[in-house]
Parts: C-alpha cells; sequence; structure tokens
C-alpha cells in the first residue's frame, strides 16, 4: 500500500462515499448495496474532482477505503477494455453513472485459476448498460469483462468489500490465469505518480 492510498483510507469522500459508509456492516450485503447505487443521484460536479482519463486505457480512482469497502471511479476511455478477471472471491457492484459500458460473463471449465490450460466459456452478460444499470459479481466463480467499444467516454462507480490488491487475469485465447496486482491511477483526486502502464480492475 503506497503513502498516497495510506493517507486516503479514512478521508471522507462526497455523497456516495458517506451513504456507503451509513451502512453497518452486517446489512453491507448484495441487495442492500445494489438498492442503494440504484437510488444515487450523484451531481456531476461531486464525482469531478476523481474523474482522470487516459487516451485509449481506463483508469481507477480511489474516491474513499476502509477495512469494509472501498469506491472507485473508473473511467472508460472510448474503446478501452478491462481484462478478464475475477474479484477475489469478494463483492463488487457496478453502477454505470456516465455514457454505456459491455458487460461480458464468463464461466471457468477448470476452476478459477491461477494456472494454464484454463477454458472459459461465455456466460451472458450486457451489450450495452446504460447509465443507471448495476451489476453484482461475487465468488471466484464471478469472471468478467468490462469494455467501453461506443465513441463516447464512460463513468461507472465501484464498490468492492472487501477490498483487495490483486486478482486473477484470464487470457482465452492461451488459456492461461495469472494473479496481477491492482494499481489506482489517482487517490482521491490526485493522480499516483509515477503512472503504470496496468490499471486492472
Amino acid at each position: 500500500m503506497t503513502a498516497e492510498v495510506s493517507a486516503a483510507l479514512h478521508r471522507p469522500g462526497e455523497r456516495p462515499s458517506a451513504a456507503l459508509r451509513s451502512v453497518p456492516a452486517p446489512r453491507f450485503q448484495p441487495a442492500e448495496i445494489c438498492k442503494l447505487l440504484q437510488g444515487f443521484n450523484v451531481r456531476p460536479e461531486t464525482l469531478q474532482q476523481y474523474l482522470h482519463f487516459a487516451p485509449r486505457q481506463y483508469t481507477r480512482n480511489l474516491i474513499y477505503r476502509d477495512d469494509l469497502f472501498e469506491l472507485i471511479a473508473l473511467c472508460w476511455d472510448a474503446g478501452s477494455a478491462s481484462p478478464i478477471h475475477n474479484h477475489s472471491n469478494q463483492l463488487c457492484w457496478l453502477a454505470v453513472h456516465k455514457g454505456a459500458l459491455r458487460l461480458e460473463n464468463f464461466d471457468s471449465l477448470d476452476g478459477p485459476g491461477p494456472g494454464d490450460r484454463i477454458r472459459l466459456v461465455p456466460a451472458g452478460g450486457l451489450d450495452r448498460a446504460p447509465v443507471g444499470c448495476v451489476d453484482l459479481q461475487q465468488g471466484d466463480a464471478a469472471i468478467h469483462r468490462v469494455s467501453n467499444p461506443f465513441a463516447e467516454r464512460a463513468v461507472s462507480l465501484h464498490v468492492y468489500s472487501r477490498p483487495y490488491d490483486s486478482c486473477i487475469a484470464y487470457d482465452r485465447e492461451k488459456q492461461t490465469a495469472r494473479e496481477i496486482q491492482l494499481f489506482y491511477h489517482s487517490v482521491g483526486g490526485k493522480l499516483v505518480s509515477p503512472q503504470r502502464e496496468e490499471h486492472f480492475q
């Protein structure tokens, strides 16, 4: 954990993080958080300081993190895509805040990995998830890819409970699964230096 991330761990965020912090730990469950995210009416100026884009890629911008959850704004340039990945057996909520995203789910025929000869098959998703769409991923079996194949930039809010710093990324063509470290593009609105090539989800 970098010093920049550590300094932001308990820093009060704007309205979205305040709403999430009001949920007691025993109630921080799939249905409760889905309902909360569906009810979000976030003003653009509330998130503006956290929205950092990069050409032809997506960025992970930390808004708030504690032991129970982290809230991240992901900024998707047109044509950007995440790797296929899991969520380290944690809960992941995604809410489309601006633009639209493509959500692709996969099933593994050979367990979550890591390792070789890990075969993935498509398992549904949404070709175009619009503003207001909320998606839930949970458990090691939850494997997906998020992308923005559309002409306009997009923003999504992600809640992870509990927070994690690595996950498994999959290569369908090579049938491999490897553990990768997760990095933030910005923390508390400030760019992390030096910038990294990989901003895995």
